[in-house]
């Protein structure tokens, strides 16, 4: 039986991060000198959907990007080199023709990579107006980036990762430990009431508040916490 969320004060810890089997960062490299460089290794990592690819580039040093659709060691890409656009070339987004797909997208110029990451996503260039870029995201937003921020080309591998079931239980289960993410977690409405706010089985729905203070103890802060207002807009 779970011990309820609201008396685990004082107790040992839910869950275990095993942070200790991370390979490492995943960012673009701060350099802006066009240089060549080599897939040495393509490396699992249990922390993320798409698997890693390790490139060593020209100057000697080394970093990890998500590995994308056809990629294979020994693999030579592209980098900063605007004349060259192909699966895996690191470009500007100002330098890639409109209808291009990305990946590992930069936010602001130099921070290494912040969207689309996961395994089989990927962005589409709709506009380049000469000062922003327009990226098309999986979700339909249109985002507008500067043309300094750096891409990826081509799309993340691993897109069939949903396709195949789990089956059974005990294999979610490890998939979830691995990335050090607590599970199973059993919904409010299907707890008791004496266990928590939202449980209990007289009705199916609450109509209790929902709302608790910022300074409610572990347990009891649950639901819309601190709400500026609630109801209907």
């Amino acid at each position: 039986m779970k011990v309820p969320r609201s008396r685990r004060r004082g107790k040992s810890r839910v869950f275990r991060v095993n942070d200790f089997k991370a390979i490492g960062k995943v960012k673009l490299p701060n350099s802006s000198e066009p240089m060549n460089a080599r897939v040495i290794k393509l490396i699992h990592d249990p922390y993320r959907t798409a698997p890693l690819m390790q490139l060593k580039f020209e100057n000697g040093s080394t970093s990890f990007l998500p590995a994308f659709v056809g990629a294979y060691e020994g693999m030579i890409i592209t980098y900063m080199k605007g004349d060259s656009i192909k699966e895996g070339s690191v470009l500007r987004l100002g330098d890639m023709p409109t209808g291009t797909n990305v990946y590992n997208v930069e936010l602001k110029a130099g921070d290494g990579g912040k969207l689309i990451r996961s395994g089989g996503n990927s962005a589409r260039i709709m506009e380049n107006n000469g000062n922003e870029v327009a990226l098309s995201l999986s979700s339909g937003k249109i985002l507008r980036l500067k043309q300094d921020c750096r891409a990826v080309v081509g799309k993340i591998a691993n897109a069939g990762r949903k396709e195949k079931p789990f089956y059974k239980a005990g294999n979610k289960y490890h998939l979830i430990k691995a990335r050090s993410k607590y599970w199973p977690m059993n919904a409010a409405v299907a707890m008791n009431a004496y266990e928590h706010k939202f449980g209990g089985k007289r009705r199916s729905t609450q109509h209790k508040s929902k709302s608790s203070a910022r300074n409610s103890p572990p347990g009891a802060k649950v639901g819309a916490i601190a709400p500026k207002r609630t109801g209907v807009r």
